[in-house]
């Protein structure tokens, strides 16, 4: 090989690896740590309480499309809340709409903290 070629060759091999970007540095692998969540509870207001109440009246009194209304006025309200998902499961399942009823019970799984409400939204759940 002549000198030439070596200086060419030589040249490329430089050039390579002046290219080369240089890879993640290794020198600290641990992951950053977050703060805990902290949950905030916002009281009920009295105007939710109000409405559970009075929807629980009106499915007694066998006004189940009021007493739907009602409480998916209290679910505005609170949405967050499990209680509100039970008494609209039970309104949806005295109705005879399972698909609905199931669907509120699942949905108030999501925010159910309270041991025997859980239980009642598993039951309506259907598991």
């Amino acid at each position: 090989m002549d000198f030439a070629n070596r200086a060419g060759i030589l040249f490329l091999i430089t050039l390579l690896v002046a290219c080369e970007t240089p890879g993640p540095k290794q020198s600290d692998n641990r992951t950053p740590s977050l703060p805990k969540a902290v949950e905030v509870q916002r009281p009920l207001s009295p105007a939710y309480l109000r409405l559970l109440d009075e929807g629980q009246q009106q499915l007694s009194a066998g006004k189940i499309a009021v007493a739907v209304a009602t409480f998916e006025r209290a679910q505005r309200i609170h949405a967050d809340n499990a209680r509100v998902y039970l008494a609209l499961s039970q309104a949806y399942s005295k109705a005879g709409d399972r698909l609905a009823s199931v669907a509120m019970a699942e949905r108030g799984l999501l925010y159910c903290k309270d041991a025997d409400r859980c239980r009642a939204l598993r039951k309506l759940a259907g598991g």
